[in-house]
């Protein structure tokens, strides 16, 4: 195996682990769920899976956030999800829009709108869109509405698109739709322009992007934990970024967002994007990831490609929690442990089946995975989902058994926690 491919499996099996094993960890932030929504997406399994999994996504976005900007979670936040099926503002089709408002006991309540037809077409995701609008919320719950609101447009929508993700797939929105390269790193729209333009999104992200591959991921984070306090972006930029100006920064920001674009537009092999997909994935970026190693697919990839590229898009698909897109493309190749870690192939497989109700797969698949693996993280998971699985069959002495054996190997383990609570649920 490539040893660039077999040190990115490692750490992207690490990463899925934390995201896929753990249930989400518990907040003392207030989500409310409006239920009231009665239109065309009411009566849709769609709708049914959305409302599901909006209280994982939620959690999940905090983490995310976290790990994008170093933001915690933030605890006695008040934020109300409401959906549409035609989400407009002034004029302008919306996927989604944060409005916050500060009540007569002086709480804030933070509205995000969702718009459902995105979703459920599959032309965005909820995570990615919780992510983004959270983003607003949390920024703005810290400082301040009003200090927020003044932030420059480069720092709220790209802040928010980085977090969430978004940005190869703005980038791509706006090569398919066709840009005038000159007039790319114009000044900032003004507040009052939001919705913005297609370009701005983009060059507001690639701004952001060019902060961090410029200076990491630390110095990123330090810049936002300060001017959430201070509010000031020019006080902030110069202790962050060895005094750098927003005058000077933008000037180096624009050749940057230019050299990007066009690299965007010509065409890339396959074997690229398939390390394009990896960088990203290795970056944490999974809906970058998916576009890349979509692309890189089915463009005349060598076997071993094929499933490099195969197995790290069903990881990608499980982040977005679509467990059947995951298990048709594992079910495309029978793993080479020269390409693909198979204990962790047999791992996603089960885990897959299990998403999708077929539980007696799901529970050989997780058994298989316990007996032949050596890693830790793969079979401390495997046992915790069998527990779970014989505790939904019915079977609590046999898994009893289990748990004991959960105990036995992993006394420190964190599943011993989550098994418990499965236990003492029945």
């Amino acid at each position: 195996m490539n040893k660039g491919i077999g040190k990115m499996l490692v750490c992207a099996s690490f990463i899925a682990a934390l995201l896929i094993f753990c249930l989400p960890a518990e907040s003392q932030a207030v989500l409310h769920i409006d239920t009231s929504y009665s239109g065309k997406f009411r009566n849709t399994t769609g709708y049914s899976k959305i409302l599901a999994d909006l209280p994982f996504v939620y959690q999940e976005a905090f983490q995310k956030i976290e790990r994008s900007l170093g933001i915690p979670p933030r605890e006695q936040m008040y934020l109300v999800v409401m959906f549409s099926d035609h989400l407009t503002y002034k004029g302008f089709r919306l996927r989604g829009k944060r409005q916050s408002i500060r009540t007569a006991n002086r709480t804030v309540v933070h509205y995000i709108h969702i718009d459902l037809d995105f979703l459920i077409n599959g032309q965005a995701t909820l995570f990615e869109e919780m992510t983004h609008e959270m983003t607003h919320a949390v920024m703005a719950d810290i400082m301040g509405l009003r200090e927020y609101d003044s932030l420059p447009m480069w720092i709220k929508e790209g802040t928010a698109v980085h977090s969430a993700d978004q940005g190869q797939a703005r980038i791509r929105a706006l090569t398919r739709r066709g840009f005038d390269i000159n007039a790319i790193g114009g000044e900032d729209e003004n507040i009052d322009g939001n919705p913005i333009s297609l370009e701005k999104y983009v060059e507001n992200y690639l701004k952001i992007r060019f902060l961090l591959k410029t200076f990491g991921s630390s110095a990123l984070h330090r810049f936002v934990k300060r001017l959430m306090k201070s509010g000031s972006v020019q006080q902030e930029l110069a202790a962050c970024f060895n005094g750098l100006t927003e005058e000077v920064m933008n000037q180096y920001a624009q050749d940057f967002i230019k050299t990007t674009l066009l690299d965007n537009v010509r065409p890339v092999a396959s074997a690229e994007n398939l390390q394009r997909g990896i960088r990203f994935f290795d970056e944490g970026e999974y809906l970058s990831a998916r576009l890349a190693l979509t692309d890189a697919l089915y463009g005349g990839l060598s076997d071993s490609e094929f499933q490099t590229a195969a197995y790290l898009l069903a990881e990608c698909y499980i982040q977005e929690r679509n467990p059947q897109g995951a298990l048709s493309l594992l079910k495309q190749f029978k793993p080479d442990p020269r390409n693909v870690p198979v204990d962790r192939y047999e791992f996603l497989s089960a885990y897959s089946e299990y998403a999708m109700g077929l539980v007696t797969n799901a529970y050989f698949g997780f058994k298989k995975a316990f007996e032949t693996s050596t890693n830790k993280a793969v079979q401390e998971g495997a046992l915790y989902y069998i527990i779970r699985i014989l505790i939904e069959l019915g079977n609590r002495s046999e898994a009893d058994r289990v748990m004991g054996l959960l105990r036995q190997q992993f006394p420190e383990s964190n599943y011993l926690v989550l098994a418990g609570r499965v236990l003492s649920s029945r």
